[in-house]
């Protein structure tokens, strides 16, 4: 009796780990040697090590071409799914590579986006972007560059890899490198925050007086 609930066991843990797999997608990204690095401000220097690459989506709808200056707005409809640092791969610097695995629905079929980034620091952006000196806003056409959705069968997975982008929203590709660009000097998100603070401000003063 023992070894038949042991069998039964052992059952019912190969399915739910089978449905478990089952359950979620998996999404390889890269740009390893022979693809493009990443590079910095039209130079040919790769960006370096420990430097951030994001991978997500952008709200449906949001239009990233006319707010892609504008690092706030960006990040007000951005999902991050997963992250992975700049490093040196194989001897090759300015390089990237991760896998990541979500049961999200949220992120199915959604149009799969990667925001790099370099930093006076060379770390992780800070949450105000206060040391972010540049960054680079990539996706593709290609069908692959969609989140599987999550739940069919066989378990979905996609591989997508720097030299599959053929649209930069900010920054610049060429047929070698994945090129960041500064952040706009002075912003435009900096200026319509001076502007929107000065008619707050003016429309504060006005009440004031007529109280």
């Amino acid at each position: 009796m023992d070894k038949i609930r042991g069998r039964i066991l052992i059952a019912l843990l190969m399915a739910i780990t089978a449905l478990a797999a089952i359950a979620q997608s998996t999404i390889n990204y890269g740009a390893g040697p022979g693809l493009r690095d990443v590079t910095f401000n039209g130079g040919a220097t790769p960006v370096p090590d420990g430097n951030q690459v994001q991978i997500g989506y952008f709200n449906p709808g949001f239009n990233v071409s006319a707010n892609s200056g504008n690092i706030f707005a960006l990040a007000s409809a951005w999902h991050e799914l997963d992250f992975a640092n700049i490093q040196t791969i194989f001897g090759q610097p300015g390089r990237f590579s991760d896998s990541v695995s979500t049961m999200d629905a949220n992120f199915d079929n959604q149009k799969i986006c990667l925001w790099l980034f370099k930093t006076t620091d060379n770390g992780a952006p800070l949450g105000n972007y206060s040391n972010v000196e540049g960054y680079g806003l990539y996706s593709s056409t290609a069908l692959n560059w969609l989140f599987p959705v999550h739940d069919v069968i066989p378990p979905p997975n996609a591989t997508i890899t720097s030299s599959e982008i053929n649209q930069a929203f900010y920054g610049n590709v060429d047929p070698f490198h994945l090129i960041l660009a500064p952040v706009p000097e002075p912003s435009t998100y900096a200026i319509g925050g001076v502007a929107l603070a000065f008619f707050v401000g003016s429309v504060l003063r006005k009440r004031f007086k007529q109280d």
